[in-house]
Parts: C-alpha cells; sequence; structure tokens
C-alpha cells in the first residue's frame, strides 16, 4: 500500500503540475472557450475510450505491467506537450496520455487485491489521499512554473516537471511494486474467453446494482466537468488570478481533501457506512458550486472548491469501495476500469458544452451541476429507503 500510495502520488503530480496554466495557454494560443475546454477534454475522451481496456488487460496480465506500459504512455505525452505551439498540437498530447492512463483503474484494482472487504474504503481512502496531495504538490510545481499572470502563461516548463514526475513513477513501479493479483487468478483468467471493451460494458451495466453506481459515477463526473474546465476563465474575470493564483488554490484545497482521505474518510465509513458517504458527498457538492456561483468575496471561491473537493473525494472513495464489494477477485480490474470509464464519459462530455455554457453565463456550468447534485441527492435517498423498507418486510 505504501508503494501504491507513492506511485499514483507521483503519477498524480506530474498529472496536475499543468493544471494552472493549459487554459490560459490555450486561451493566448487563440483558442474560443468551447474549443479550449474541447481540448482539455481530450484526456478524458481517450481515457474513456481505453479504461476498460486496461482494467481487463490487468486482470489477465497483472497490475504492474499494466501500470508500467500507461506511465511510459504518459511520459512521451509529456514529451509532446513540451514542444507544443498550437492548440492542436496540445490536443494530441492530451488524447495520447487519456488513452495511456490505465493506472487508475488498475491501482484502484490492486488496492482491492491487497484489502479485505471490511477495510475496502480505509484502502480506497489511502489512495485518495495520494490523490488529493498529489494534487497538491503536483499544482504548486505547476503554478510556480506556469507564469504569474494570464498573459504569461507557459507549459513549456510544467510539461518537462511532469514528465519527471511520471519517469520517478515509473523506477518506482519497477523496483518497490510487487505484483498484487495472485497466479491463480490470473491463470484462471487466461484460461477464458477474453471479453471485448463492449461487453465488459454491458456484462457491468447489466448488472442492477453496478448499473446504478455507473449512472451516479456519471453524474458526478459530468458535474466536475462542467466545472473544472473553466474554472481558470471565472477566477481571470472575475479577479485577475493566473496560473500562479490557480497554484495557491489547488495548493489550499488539495491539503483540505488530502487531510480528509487520511483521517476521515475511514471513520465516516466505519460509522455510517458507504452508501451514506455517497449522500454526503451529493451534499457538500451542491454547497459547494452554489458557494462558487454566489459568493460576494474572492475567499468564497477557495471554500466553495474546498466544499466540492472533499465531496468528489467522498464519494469517490465510496462508490469505488461499494463497486469493487460487487466484484469477484478475478473481475475487479473490468469492474474498476469500466467505473473509470464511466468517470471519464462524464469528464469527456461535460467540457464540451462547459465553454460554450460559460460564454452565455459563467455561473451557468455550476448552476446545471447543482441541478445534476440535486437529482442525484434525491434518488440516492429514495433508492436508500426502499432498500430498508424491503428489508423489514423481509425480517417481518
Amino acid at each position: 500500500m505504501r508503494v501504491l500510495f507513492f506511485i499514483i502520488l507521483l503519477d498524480i503530480s506530474g498529472f496536475g503540475i499543468l493544471l494552472p496554466s493549459v487554459m490560459f495557454v490555450l486561451q493566448n494560443m487563440g483558442a474560443s472557450p468551447g474549443y479550449a475546454t474541447l481540448v482539455v477534454a481530450m484526456y478524458s475522451i481517450g481515457q474513456f475510450v481505453a479504461g476498460p481496456v486496461w482494467g481487463q488487460l490487468s486482470d489477465r496480465v497483472g497490475r504492474k505491467p499494466i501500470l508500467l506500459i500507461s506511465m511510459f504512455g504518459a511520459f512521451l505525452a509529456y514529451i509532446l506537450m513540451i514542444f507544443a505551439t498550437t492548440p492542436e498540437m496540445i490536443l494530441v498530447s492530451r488524447l495520447l496520455a487519456g488513452v495511456m492512463a490505465g493506472n487508475i483503474a488498475t491501482a484502484y484494482a490492486a488496492v482491492a487485491d491487497l484489502t479485505p472487504p471490511e477495510q475496502r474504503s480505509k484502502g480506497m481512502g489511502v489512495l485518495g489521499a495520494a490523490f488529493g496531495l498529489g494534487f497538491v504538490i503536483g499544482p504548486a510545481i505547476g503554478g510556480f512554473l506556469g507564469g504569474a499572470t494570464p498573459e504569461t502563461a507557459t507549459i513549456f516548463y510544467p510539461s518537462i516537471a511532469s514528465a519527471v514526475m511520471v519517469a520517478l513513477a515509473m523506477l518506482a513501479t519497477i523496483f518497490f511494486f510487487k505484483e498484487s493479483l495472485s497466479k491463480e487468478h490470473r491463470d484462471e483468467l487466461l484460461s477464458q474467453p477474453k471479453i471485448g471493451r463492449i461487453e465488459a460494458l454491458r456484462k457491468v451495466v447489466l448488472h442492477p446494482i453496478l448499473m446504478r453506481f455507473c449512472i451516479f459515477i456519471f453524474m458526478v463526473s459530468l458535474t466536475a466537468a462542467f466545472m473544472e474546465p473553466v474554472l481558470p476563465l471565472l477566477v481571470g474575470n472575475r479577479y485577475g488570478w493566473g496560473p500562479l493564483n490557480m497554484g495557491y488554490i489547488f495548493i489550499f484545497v488539495g491539503l483540505v481533501i488530502a487531510a480528509v482521505q487520511g483521517g476521515l474518510v475511514g471513520r465516516l465509513a466505519r460509522k455510517y457506512g458507504e452508501k451514506n458517504m455517497v449522500r454526503m458527498a451529493f451534499s457538500l457538492l451542491i454547497i459547494g458550486l452554489l458557494v462558487i456561483i454566489y459568493t460576494p468575496v474572492s475567499y468564497g471561491i477557495i471554500i466553495g472548491l474546498s466544499c466540492t473537493g472533499v465531496g468528489t473525494t467522498l464519494f469517490t472513495t465510496a462508490m469505488s469501495a461499494l463497486a469493487s464489494h460487487r466484484a469477484k477477485p478475478t473481475e475487479r480490474g473490468l469492474v474498476m476500469g469500466v467505473v473509470q470509464s464511466m468517470q471519464s464519459f462524464g469528464r469527456s462530455v461535460g467540457p464540451l458544452f462547459a465553454g460554450s455554457f460559460f460564454a452565455i453565463w459563467e455561473g451557468l456550468p455550476y448552476f446545471i451541476g447543482v441541478l445534476l447534485m440535486v437529482f442525484a441527492l434525491i434518488w440516492m435517498t429514495v433508492l436508500t429507503r426502499k432498500v430498508v423498507i424491503e428489508d423489514a418486510s423481509v425480517r417481518s
């Protein structure tokens, strides 16, 4: 678990380095908000296409080879980004990085391999803490390397730093990560027919409970995808903030998320259960989005982002644990790959519209997210009560 924590920390830090500056750079290259958010969406589009494939491959050949292949692909994508001089070159780089992003689902599957069911949420929380801390270290570096103002934003130095981070993660995987999937499970899978990508999606989605999980995952990812790409434009328009200020914001929010993941998630899961954690997550997302829309002061943005950040990570941790409980040991990679694919699908669709919504009203992408989360909270509450009533009737 410690090795996985370190690997994901380095990998996410490399990804996060680009966040403070990439939207400003695209804007300076002449890209409209709609086109810039489309370029940003290429990562998630590639991830959506390839996610289930990587997850299933990790079930068949092991977690370690897939971690290494995916990180090497990310390394090549960041090298390409160093030389990007047009939005189209950034688009290709983002797409390549997304297609090769098999490490996230594989890492979650490895955690499921290493933890018993009763410790699953705690294990997912440790991985979530690595994500949170990675989004502190990465944007902090990217904020300082990406330029002080929107006009001076650059991705040249952040891309070099990202490539270095991913290279370090690859070395850590090679020398310190031991394969977590047992040989017995791999042999069992190799003796079975290979399942195609569409069949993998169908196998998970046709499961009634997993289907609901996938819908919730899509809705939360779609909400995040409406919010995140236009955030630099929002704070730039309102307060004149550039990559350096964005770096400070990510540092603070990332520290909050890491603290919650490291010290609170396990206790919340034990005391309230994963389903109640999901409802808490929806509530926090609603509050945070409303604060971002209507805050009259600049620090309200930080408060709102802290709420949405904690809400998103609570949701991801709880839903990953719930999904892994429903998966057999030989299907964890497949299930987590589809879960990642649904996240990527939401993050692919959202940016296609976020820029256009932002052009109508800067608060519109966030307000649509509020509506989605209100619907999700009501639906989750109704489903939970229905299960309680059915259980009570069975006992009587």
